[in-house]
């Protein structure tokens, strides 16, 4: 009730489309769903960031963060009542983690899940880490004591049946009235014979001698809480621990769950894992790095027919990591996670970023075929392709501004990280093209020229052999010819 009020009386500030409540015997949960944010056009979606970031706009809706801050200095929970928060966006569960803890007894796992939670809780800016313990309900436990129901002659099945009768109820029969409706017959004790567990410890049954006994001279009664459910893995009982966070950054948070959890040592048999996300997440990631080398490979092997070489398109490779030095530089100062479209991104810089440093050393090569030296060759070639490499990114740039600055998405994922990618990369590769490539290039050529000069240097010494023979015969066929 308080938190639904809270919720409710903060509607616009929270920016909340719809609350919807549920509520068990000793749970409650409340099901948020926020406004989504409009897809507009791109202007304006950086209008609305400049003024923000200007301080001409103030912001109207609280990030989630910021409201679950907001809610626990609202709400002061007695004592016994904990407040959980989970949260998942538009295009899936990118903002969690899960572990899975494998084992063999059940309890164990449940006593290390509470190492890991109170591990997990040190990591900043999460909003809650849950565990199936969290996930299940509370349960009246009932343990027999077996020497005292022998000595009393009671039939375990009459205590369970009973306890079952009183609590859950049972149909007894359908009644049939005149005008022919049937009418279910519940037997159960009334309500006010079942508010608590005192009034069940009281409940009695007759002894094989015709006495009646109460059931806690009989069983052991206590609430607890439960999992939800045990799952089996491979022969092994699989436990989870779920861990949220406010920014869709799973790369980031797996990072800092490595953190919280060195040094964890868990009773032999028993193991941990990050689950099936993270070995998605890794094996994602295993085949774009794949991708890029591949790229980059093709991209130096047709360099190399094109200039009768594969020394110097080395000069023209170099360009592509200190285009990844823009993209490092921009996703930070843009506070953009990188995400499966920045690496989509990535694979197509290498394509793109080396178009520069292709037509600067192509002219190079063609002026110095030409007659000129190569410092003049490479000073003449970056006056005349100056212009049309600055006017070639910028065009490019300014036909990504739209995709980097604006929300549109696609199945939940945004299009900004793959332009800002594209625009930080083409735009420090083509500052250090005109710096970079020409020093690259000079020294590849001198790398050049020194491994001709030693290969021939090779060739040559091996001709004296020969040659010397030669001399030999032809001095003694002259000494043979009479003057």
């Amino acid at each position: 009730g308080a938190v639904e009020d809270t919720l409710s009386n903060h509607r616009e500030e929270y920016n909340i489309r719809v609350l919807e409540t549920y509520s068990r015997n000793s749970w409650g949960r409340i099901h948020v769903i926020f406004n989504e944010e409009e897809v507009t056009a791109w202007y304006a979606v950086a209008w609305d960031g400049i003024s923000k970031w200007a301080g001409w706009r103030e912001t109207t809706h609280l990030a989630y963060q910021e409201i679950v801050d907001d809610l626990k200095e609202r709400l002061h929970m007695p004592p016994g009542v904990r407040m959980r928060v989970n949260w998942r966006s538009g295009g899936g569960d990118d903002a969690a983690v899960t572990l899975n803890l494998y084992g063999e007894d059940t309890s164990i796992l449940v006593d290390l899940s509470k190492e890991v939670e109170r591990r997990l809780g040190t990591i900043p800016d999460l909003l809650s880490v849950q565990t199936d313990v969290d996930r299940g309900g509370t349960e009246l436990q009932v343990r027999l004591n077996r020497e005292q129901v022998r000595r009393y002659g009671v039939d375990p099945r009459a205590i369970s049946g009973n306890i079952g009768y009183a609590l859950r109820g049972r149909e007894l029969t359908r009644f049939r009235t005149d005008d022919g409706r049937e009418i279910s017959v519940f037997f159960q004790l009334e309500e006010v014979d079942r508010q608590s567990i005192r009034q069940l410890r009281n409940m009695t049954f007759k002894t094989a001698a015709g006495l009646e006994v109460p059931l806690e001279s009989l069983a052991n009664l206590h609430v607890e809480r439960t999992i939800g459910g045990i799952r089996r893995e491979n022969r092994q009982t699989v436990l989870t621990v779920t861990a949220t966070a406010s920014k869709a950054d799973a790369e980031k948070l797996f990072g800092l769950v490595d953190q919280a959890m060195a040094g964890f040592e868990m009773p032999r048999g028993y193991r941990w894992d990050k689950g099936t996300r993270y070995e998605r997440i890794r094996d994602s990631d295993e085949a774009q790095q794949f991708g890029l080398i591949l790229s980059v490979t093709f991209v130096f092997l047709l360099m190399g027919v094109l200039f009768e070489s594969f020394v110097l398109p080395l000069s023209v490779i170099v360009a592509i990591p200190f285009s990844f030095l823009g993209v490092y530089w921009t996703l930070f100062l843009t506070g953009t996670p990188f995400d499966v479209l920045s690496g989509i991104g990535t694979v197509i810089l290498v394509g793109v970023v080396v178009n520069n440093a292709i037509v600067l050393i192509d002219l190079t090569n063609r002026l110095r075929v030409d007659g000129h030296d190569r410092f003049s060759a490479l000073v003449e070639a970056g006056r005349h392709r100056f212009r049309p490499i600055l006017m070639t990114t910028f065009t490019t740039i300014a036909g990504l501004i739209p995709m980097a600055v604006g929300n549109a998405r696609m199945i939940g994922m945004p299009y900004a990280p793959l332009g800002r990618t594209m625009m930080g990369g083409l735009l420090a590769s083509t500052v250090l093209t005109l710096v970079i490539v020409p020093l690259c290039y000079t020294y590849f050529d001198d790398l050049r020229t020194l491994a001709q000069r030693v290969m021939g240097s090779s060739v040559h010494r091996s001709h004296p052999v020969s040659g010397g023979a030669d001399e030999t015969s032809s001095e003694d066929d002259g000494a043979q010819t009479p003057v």
